[in-house]
C-alpha cells in the first residue's frame, strides 16, 4: 500500500505558488521510511539525529546512477519550506545539512523547522584527487545537470511519505558551484524551486577552470619552475591597493591603483615592494586571460582587493606553482572532464595555449554540461520563481566579472533593469570574498554575512521583494556596539562603468 501510493504521490508534478499549510507532524515513524520504495532510488537508512539541539529524521540514500543524498526532515513544527543545499569546487560529498550558508541569522532555519537535503553530485572523492569518475559519461551528465533536478523529485517524495504533504515552498541555496546548480535549475528546470540563492556561480566552468586557472599558475611561474610572486608579499600589495582606494572598495572599476607604484629599487627585493618580474605578474593577474592579440578569453581577471585570497593560486615562498590550490582542481578539470577524449596522462598546466582554438574545444563539453549562462528566464518567471545573485567585489577565486556580466545579459533579455527586478536581484557585496567567507586576520575592517534566505522567502511566500541590503562590518579596534554597516543597493548591470581613479 505505501509503495503505490508513493508512486502516485510522486507522479504529481513540483508546481510552485502552493499555498502554507499550518506547520505539520509526521504521519509516520521515521525508521519506517527505511521500508518506502521508490524507482531508482535505494534509502540505506532513516533515523532521528539531533543538530543543534533540533530534532530531525535523517533519511541517507542513492538514486541511479549512484549519486548519494541526504535529507533531513523536522520531527516537528514544519513550515512546509524546503531548502535544498548545493555543493563546492568539484562535488564529491553531501554537504553537511545544518544552518543553510546564507541562512545564518534565519529563524526557521536555527530553529530546526526547514526540511533540508543535498547531494555528492554523484561521485565521492575530492577536489584533489583525480576526477577518474568523469570517464563515466553519466557521471558528467549527473555532475553538470541533472543531480540537483532528480533530489528535488526524490526529496518530494519522500517528504510526503513522512508528513502526508510535499512541501509547500522549494527553495535551492548554492554558492561557487552550488551557484551553478542553481542558475542550471532556474534556466533548465524552472519548475523546480520557487526561489533560489546563486552566490558567486560558475557560469561557465569550462573557461574558469580551463583557462583562467592556468592563466593565473603559468603566470607565476618562473623559468626555474618556483613562483614569481609569493604569498609573503600579498599583505604589502594589498595595503597599497587599500591606500589608493580604500579599505573596504565599493566598486573594484573604479579603483586606479598601479602596480608598478610598488616596484622595488633597482636590484632590491624586499616583503614590502615588488620585483619587475613581480610587477609583471600582478599586472597580468588583474588583466585575466588575454590571447597573443590582446583579446580577452575570459571575463577579466582578479579585482582590486582580493589580494589576500590569492592564496588560492599563490602559496609561502617554496611553493611549486603546480601545488596551489588552483592548478590542482584546473589539472584535475582538464585531465577528466574537459574533453569527449581525455588527454594523455601527462598532461600539465604547461600545454594549456591562451587562444581562441583552446577555447573552442573547451566548449565542446562544458557548453552541454557545465555551462549555466542562459539569460532566458522567462519560464521560470512565468511561474513565479525569484532568483537572488549574489557576489563579493573581492572575490579572487571567481571574479564578480561573470556574474555582472550574465545578469547585465538577463536584464536585456527581459526589456531592462525594471523589469528584470520583477523576478530577480543581483547584490554585489564590497570588499566579500568568495562565498562571503571570512573573516580575514590580515584586514582591519571585516565583512559580515548578509542573511539572504528569509528575504527570499518573504519575496516568494508575502510578495515582499527585497531592497537594500545592510551588510554588517566588524573592526578589531572597536567593541561589538560600534559595529556599522554597509548598504547595499541592488546592483543594475545596465548603468554605465564609473571610470577609475588614479593610484
Amino acid at each position: 500500500m505505501m509503495k503505490l501510493l508513493l508512486a502516485a504521490l510522486a507522479a504529481v508534478p513540483l508546481g510552485l505558488g502552493v499555498p502554507a499549510p499550518a506547520p505539520r507532524a509526521p504521519v509516520v515513524g521515521c525508521e519506517a521510511l527505511s521500508r518506502v520504495e521508490l524507482p531508482g532510488v535505494r534509502i540505506a537508512s532513516a533515523a532521528p539525529e539531533t543538530v543543534r539541539d533540533n530534532e530531525f529524521c535523517a533519511v541517507h540514500g542513492s538514486f541511479t546512477p549512484g549519486t548519494t543524498f541526504t535529507i533531513k526532515m523536522p520531527t516537528s513544527g514544519w513550515t512546509g519550506q524546503y531548502v535544498q543545499q548545493g555543493c563546492s569546487g568539484l562535488c564529491g560529498s553531501v554537504p553537511e545539512l545544518d544552518v543553510p550558508p546564507l541562512g545564518y541569522s534565519c529563524t526557521a532555519a536555527l530553529a530546526g523547522k526547514l526540511a533540508l537535503a543535498a547531494t555528492d553530485s554523484g561521485h565521492r572523492g575530492t577536489d584533489t584527487q583525480p576526477a577518474t569518475w568523469g570517464a563515466d559519461p553519466r557521471r558528467r551528465v549527473e555532475f553538470g545537470l541533472t543531480s540537483e533536478h532528480k533530489l528535488a523529485g526524490v526529496a518530494t517524495a519522500v517528504l510526503r511519505a513522512y508528513y502526508g504533504r510535499g512541501p509547500a515552498h522549494r527553495y535551492f541555496d548554492g554558492c561557487s558551484t552550488g551557484g551553478r546548480q542553481g542558475l542550471t535549475l532556474a534556466q533548465r528546470y524552472p519548475a523546480d524551486f520557487d526561489g533560489i540563492l546563486a552566490g558567486a556561480p560558475v557560469t561557465n566552468l569550462a573557461l574558469l577552470s580551463g583557462v583562467f586557472n592556468p592563466w593565473l599558475v603559468r603566470h607565476n611561474t618562473a623559468a626555474d619552475g618556483g613562483q614569481i610572486l609569493s604569498a609573503e608579499k600579498l599583505p604589502a600589495l594589498h595595503a597599497a591597493v587599500a591606500s589608493a582606494c580604500g579599505e573596504v572598495i565599493n566598486d573594484p572599476r573604479q579603483c586606479g591603483f598601479r602596480p608598478a607604484s610598488l616596484r622595488c629599487p633597482s636590484g632590491a627585493d624586499r616583503p614590502t615592494c615588488l620585483t619587475g618580474a613581480q610587477v609583471a605578474a600582478v599586472q597580468a593577474f588583474y588583466r585575466g586571460p588575454v590571447d597573443r592579440a590582446g583579446r580577452s578569453l575570459f571575463n577579466g581577471g582578479v579585482p582590486y582587493g582580493s589580494e589576500l585570497t590569492w592564496t588560492w593560486f599563490i602559496g609561502p615562498a617554496g611553493t611549486r606553482p603546480a601545488a596551489t590550490d588552483a592548478a590542482v582542481i584546473a589539472l584535475n578539470y582538464l585531465r577528466y572532464l574537459a574533453y569527449p577524449v581525455n588527454p594523455p596522462p601527462t598532461y600539465s598546466l604547461d600545454d594549456v595555449r591562451f587562444d581562441r582554438a583552446t577555447v573552442d574545444r573547451l566548449s565542446v563539453v562544458g557548453d552541454a554540461l557545465y555551462r549555466a549562462d542562459d539569460p532566458d528566464l522567462a519560464a521560470f518567471r512565468a511561474r513565479g520563481g525569484k532568483l537572488i545573485l549574489y557576489h563579493g567585489w573581492a572575490d579572487g577565486v571567481i571574479p564578480p566579472w561573470s556574474t555582472i556580466d550574465y545578469y547585465r545579459a538577463v536584464e536585456r533579455r527581459a526589456g531592462g533593469f525594471t523589469r528584470a527586478q520583477s523576478f530577480s536581484r543581483l547584490y554585489l557585496i564590497p570588499a566579500g570574498y568568495h562565498c562571503l567567507f571570512g573573516p580575514d586576520l590580515h584586514r582591519v575592517t571585516e565583512i559580515g554575512v548578509p542573511e539572504l534566505l528569509t528575504p527570499l522567502m518573504d519575496w516568494v511566500e508575502s510578495g515582499v521583494a527585497p531592497g537594500e541590503l545592510e551588510v554588517p562590518t566588524v573592526t578589531a579596534t572597536k567593541p561589538p556596539e560600534l559595529v556599522r554597516y554597509l548598504t547595499v543597493q541592488p546592483f543594475d548591470a545596465l548603468a554605465p562603468v564609473p571610470p577609475a581613479g588614479r593610484h
